[in-house]
């Protein structure tokens, strides 16, 4: 099943995160995200803080209802990082890529949210 496909499971810890390789493979289904400092990371560009906040609020509603809750970064009004990582397990489990595919579905569902940094 392909990861847009998926809701995000409950996780309080005691699982364990995901190997370098199951991480590789998953990448593929997020292209434009990169791996740092073993968080999954991608940053957006917006014209002005409006637009910023605004995708920081869909962003919101769409990780509350996964249940699942990126870092999120705004800088200079306009530039927003997100940083995903499952906090409990202490690395990056498959939540992180429902949560990284579904805010790519979100962007591409809106014409305005599409510049990266």
């Amino acid at each position: 099943m392909s990861i847009r496909l998926k809701q995000c499971e409950v996780i309080t810890g005691g699982k364990a995160p995901l190997t370098r390789r199951q991480i590789l493979e998953l990448s593929r289904e997020v292209p434009g995200w990169a791996l740092l400092d073993g968080h999954l990371r991608r940053s957006f560009t917006f014209s002005d803080f409006r637009e910023s906040m605004q995708f920081v609020k869909e962003l919101a509603i769409l990780v509350i209802e996964q249940g699942h809750a990126p870092d999120i970064t705004i800088r200079e009004g306009r530039f927003v990082e997100v940083s995903l990582f499952t906090y409990p397990c202490g690395g990056l489990t498959e939540n992180d890529f429902i949560i990284a595919a579904k805010i790519d579905d979100e962007i591409k569902a809106n014409e305005v949210w599409t510049k990266d940094t």
